[in-house]
């Protein structure tokens, strides 16, 4: 919801934080695909996995904006342990210290789990998260300072 927008934000270089939440599903309106969701991921909208012949591959957004020439840095991150939260949090004052000095976007991507709309225990969640997503959707920096990493 909202990449249309997200996409002209980016090509322009207003300057502003995009914090994109990623848990590959739409949780709060029933549990349908996302264009995050992965391969084979089973949803309310494709019970039967996401097939990549018929309902495309899953959208890697962070490496997407990062090559649109107004996107100043470009992160993916993680919260489910501390020492993820903490990185995450660096990049959101990262990202508004941006802000302040006018270098256009920041694009913060968070890779976190839905343990309701997966049907999964939290800690359950959280391992087939690091399992599945992170070898898809690679945590850290894709862009700092104007460049690609």
């Amino acid at each position: 919801i909202g990449t249309a927008e997200t996409i002209h934000a980016c090509n322009r270089g207003e300057n502003m934080v995009i914090i994109f939440v990623n848990n590959a599903i739409y949780g709060m309106t029933g549990g349908q695909m996302a264009p995050t969701s992965l391969e084979g991921m089973s949803t309310s909208t494709s019970p039967y996995g996401r097939e990549i012949e018929t309902m495309g591959s899953p959208l890697k957004m962070t490496e997407l904006v990062a090559n649109l020439p107004g996107v100043y840095y470009a992160t993916r991150q993680a919260v489910h342990t501390h020492k993820h939260a903490r990185k995450t949090k660096k990049a959101i004052q990262k990202g508004f210290q941006n802000v302040k000095n006018k270098k256009g976007i920041s694009f913060i991507e968070i890779v976190t789990n839905c343990a309701t709309g997966w049907n999964k225990a939290p800690i359950v969640a959280n391992e087939w998260m690091e399992e599945n997503m992170f070898p898809y959707f690679p945590l850290g920096d894709i862009k700092v300072n104007g460049k690609l990493k």
